[in-house]
């Protein structure tokens, strides 16, 4: 994979470097079930209203959902790039507010078997997404799978997904040892989701906080909360974003604070984007 990885960087050296490189941020969690895939979807949602240019990666393997959640159907999906049946305009769907949404599935994993030959071939169609595109988004799976943490430790930003339940923060809390391990350089911004109230989302962030601290010599950024909302399952069951059929919801108006936190983030990033090809490279050096 290291050939890969030179091939790629090889490759990537050859292009003119675009003046504004698309950042990477990968949106993860411990364990399912707290929310990740509805996060993700409403903060494109929230960031398209700030003016950002939004694609969503599906990285999710066993769960991948975020058509779904758009109420979209997907015929393609990133296999069909990768083996050079289709470009990534034919497989690229657009949903509400022009946001961008790339199926995954089996394909993600599929990263790991390129040929030098596919490489100018994925760097190309993938490429062009720096001129569509300001940040890329990837709903990766839940867990530690490795590539869950490749597709961390590659990211230029995490957002980690938590609940203040006891399980979730101990789940949470492996993750972050795994990447303090593989990928200690990487920004962590946390988000309590699921909150009754604004000190009990302080309350949880300072539990995890104190423990990096202790035992992973690290830290996190607080990066805010999401209240405890009725309408964030019927979205779900709506098959409609809560950013679309619930745009005056409680949690919508939580992942609209942090959204505007996030594009103020990225206006004077405190990390260089690394670009789609940066992105591509460190994932590929890490199988």
């Amino acid at each position: 994979m290291h050939d890969q990885a030179s091939a790629l960087r090889d490759l990537a050296s050859r292009e003119n470097t675009p003046k504004s490189k698309m950042r990477v941020i990968a949106v993860t969690s411990g364990k399912g079930g707290v929310g990740k895939t509805s996060f993700t979807v409403n903060l494109a949602l929230a960031l398209a209203e700030y003016g950002q240019r939004i694609v969503i990666l599906d990285g999710d393997l066993g769960l991948a959902n975020v058509d779904i959640a758009f109420g979209l159907s997907a015929r393609y999906t990133i296999e069909h790039l990768l083996s050079g049946e289709k470009t990534i305009e034919e497989i690229l769907l657009i949903g509400h507010r022009g946001i961008g949404i790339i199926p995954g599935g089996s394909g993600v994993q599929k990263l790991a078997d390129l040929e030098r030959d596919n490489l100018k071939n994925v760097i190309a169609n993938l490429g062009r997404l720096e001129k569509m595109t300001d940040l890329l988004i990837i709903d990766t799976g839940a867990g530690l799978g490795h590539i869950v943490i490749n597709f961390l430790q590659a990211a230029d930003d995490v957002i980690l997904i938590t609940t203040p339940e006891p399980t979730a923060l101990t789940d949470a809390y492996g993750l972050l040892k795994s990447l303090r391990v593989e990928a200690g350089d990487v920004p962590i911004h946390l988000v309590v989701n699921k909150v009754r109230s604004e000190a009990d989302a302080l309350a949880t962030y300072k539990r995890l906080e104190t423990a990096v601290q202790k035992f992973l010599d690290g830290s996190i950024n607080y990066l805010g909360y999401v209240y405890e909302d009725s309408f964030v399952g019927r979205s779900v069951m709506q098959q409609d974003p809560l950013g679309i059929s619930y745009p005056d919801s409680a949690a919508y108006k939580c992942i609209q604070w942090i959204a505007g936190k996030v594009a103020g983030i990225y206006v004077h990033p405190p990390r260089q984007a690394g670009g789609i090809k940066g992105f591509l490279s460190k994932l590929l050096r890490s199988f």
